[in-house]
């Protein structure tokens, strides 16, 4: 059986990480897009801290990473809710995770359990709230210029095979 030519493989490894990559810009530029429009709709709400702790999470048999939670109770006109998130987003709690448990300490330090507190919730999905107005770029921008480097590469390969 004959090898294909180097000239096809290189198109075709270099369309699937064109592939991967625009895949991974589009998420990243999704989830900052939904984070934005939860601030925008967003309104406020007073709630109280129930508990502070900061999660170690196994990404490996070596890595681990810490992801800071607040768990809080909020009323909003109709009802009494509860929530977890601190950034916008469904699932921010798992896009915020950090290396280093001090560092992951330090985004909880200013909430003490019982202490009064703003909530930020979506009037059309109460359910859905947040502590803080912020986008997350930091891990957003991270993936953003991953995809774009692999982009740039699934493209340079797709060149060199032509």
């Amino acid at each position: 059986m004959q090898a294909p030519p180097e000239g096809l493989v290189l198109l075709i490894a270099g369309g699937c990480l064109s592939l991967l990559g625009l895949w991974i810009c589009w998420r990243s530029f999704s989830v900052y897009y939904t984070q934005r429009m939860a601030i925008r709709r967003a309104k406020q709400a007073s709630g109280t801290i129930e508990q502070v702790t900061v999660q170690p999470v196994r990404e490996s048999l070596t890595a681990r990473s810490y992801v800071p939670t607040v768990q809080y109770e909020y009323q909003t006109p109709t009802q009494r809710l509860s929530g977890t998130s601190i950034y916008p987003g469904s699932r921010s709690h798992l896009a915020q995770r950090y290396t280093n448990q001090q560092a992951a300490a330090r985004v909880v330090d200013s909430y003490q359990p019982g202490a009064a507190v703003t909530v930020y919730y979506d009037p059309q999905q109460p359910a859905h709230s947040f502590l803080r107005r912020t986008v997350q770029t930091g891990p957003l921008g991270s993936r953003a210029v991953l995809g774009c480097l692999l982009l740039l590469f699934g493209f340079g390969l797709i060149w060199s095979g032509y």
